[in-house]
């Protein structure tokens, strides 16, 4: 017997479904692709490793919501359709801003919740507490996949299915191109703080956007420090805490970053572990690194922050957050010289506009600076493996490369691609075609029946 290798025994599964539209991973990309594809008429099932929907937006706690707007004056909404009614209906419960800012605050529960309505409204069969596992692949055709649960390994089959689990788990596992950079972005964890007293007139709820713009170009210092994060009342003493870094009394850190809708409690994006998320040991030990890591920068805010000395740790966010990993090696791969050329793509189905902001591997801290573009078109082609049929790819495992990839790796444009990717996912079911052979302009019309915007503002 080999001891390296174990041979699992073949044997029948249970198909529990066989659907239109199969969607595995249930975070912005996910929810958007599955509400757009049940809108468009298909019979759609969604599947999330999580027990609740919003990926990164909630597991991921990234609650400062980025992508809806450009950072350039005169601030315009890139991002609506399913994406932009989520954030109205948590607005309308005070769970989310709605406003012009950079980014929008929000408030988990209330989008986890939001999310849920979206999704069992629109009709989509769901369930929670599933990995995917193998795809279903017959002759270069992915036709569904096996999913592990509680019950065991099931299967559900589908004419087309969407990869939106950030990683390009399904992709990879069926046999499409893909790539990975020899350096990733660095993971982060974010947590929250309470029983803070800062005294401030800022008024946490005005929307923030850095003074720049129309005109595309790099944000530097001083002006980027100053308006790096959406809470202007934390103040933090920068020539500080590097030094206490460069001391060893702390961990590597980025920004840091302050969000959170509520007065006496603050959201802090700081961390930087490096590693890779699609590697399961080093995803583990960056959870461990992550907790740990986040214990001493709460140590050293309580002792140095203004407003700070009676805070507490509340939270830290249920998974670690991911950048980078896998990326399809598409049709079309978005690269940012499309980005800094605003390539104008026949095939545009979604616009990005948060900055190229690609965090150091290195050990700098602090704040980088970012190139903020004009908003830019991303084609349906980059959606699109070049060797496998019956397979979309949305959110920040699509084609790009490195630089473009910081760019649209945020939660609302990868919103925008997955909404996208349901439409596209839902008429190719309905044609019985493939996906790479629709005809852009009919997922366009779709789209903007839906109200998405893929047309530049202004």
């Amino acid at each position: 017997m080999n001891k390296t290798v174990y041979r699992e025994a073949a044997k029948d599964l249970p198909v529990i479904a066989d659907v239109d539209v199969l969607v595995v991973g249930g975070g912005p990309a996910g929810v958007c692709a599955a509400v757009g594809a049940a809108r468009a008429g298909a019979r759609t099932f969604l599947v999330e490793r999580h027990g609740f929907l919003g990926g990164m937006w909630t597991a991921g706690m990234v609650l400062t919501l980025a992508g809806f707007n450009s950072w350039l004056r005169p601030y315009h909404r890139c991002v609506g359709g399913i994406a932009g009614e989520w954030i109205r209906r948590a607005a309308a419960q005070n769970g989310c801003q709605d406003h012009t800012g950079f980014v929008l605050n929000s408030d988990t529960e209330i989008m986890k919740r939001v999310a849920d309505d979206l999704v069992t409204e629109a009709g989509v069969e769901l369930l929670f507490h599933c990995w995917g596992a193998d795809p279903i692949c017959e002759d270069g055709v992915v036709k569904g996949l096996c999913i592990e649960n509680v019950e065991g390994r099931q299967a559900i089959r589908a004419t087309v299915t969407i990869d939106c689990t950030g990683d390009g788990d399904v992709m990879a596992r069926a046999g499409a191109g893909w790539t990975k950079g020899q350096s990733l972005q660095p993971m982060t964890m974010s947590f929250r703080m309470g029983n803070l007293r800062i005294e401030t007139d800022n008024d946490i709820h005005k929307p923030v956007s850095p003074p720049i713009g129309p005109e595309p170009g790099y944000l530097r210092e001083p002006t980027l420090s100053q308006y790096a994060s959406v809470r202007q009342d934390v103040v933090v003493d920068a020539d500080h805490m590097r030094a206490e870094r460069e001391s060893g009394r702390l961990p590597r850190y980025g920004g840091p970053w302050f969000g959170g809708l509520d007065a006496d409690v603050i959201w802090v994006n700081s961390t930087r572990i490096t590693g890779d998320a699609s590697v399961a040991s080093d995803l583990t030990r960056a959870e461990l690194a992550g907790r740990r890591e986040t214990a001493e920068i709460v140590d050293y805010f309580v002792k140095h922050l203004p407003g700070f000395a009676a805070g507490r740790l509340i939270q830290t966010s249920t998974q670690i957050g991911i950048r980078e990993t896998r990326r399809l090696e598409g049709v079309y791969t978005l690269k940012a010289a499309d980005i800094l050329g605003r390539t104008d793509f026949d095939d545009g189905i979604a616009l990005g506009c948060w900055p190229i902001d690609v965090h150091p591997t290195t050990d700098a801290v602090g704040h980088h600076a970012m190139y903020v573009p004009l908003p830019y078109r991303i084609p349906y082609r980059s959606l699109l493996p070049t060797n496998v049929n019956g397979l979309l790819v949305a959110g920040r495992c699509f084609s790009a490369d490195r630089e473009a990839l910081g760019s649209a790796r945020v939660g609302a444009t990868c919103a925008a691609m997955g909404h996208a990717a349901g439409v596209a996912a839902a008429i190719a079911a309905a044609r019985s075609t493939q996906p790479r052979a629709l005809d852009a302009a009919l997922i366009q019309r779709v789209l903007r029946q839906q109200d998405a915007i893929i047309d530049y503002p202004g």
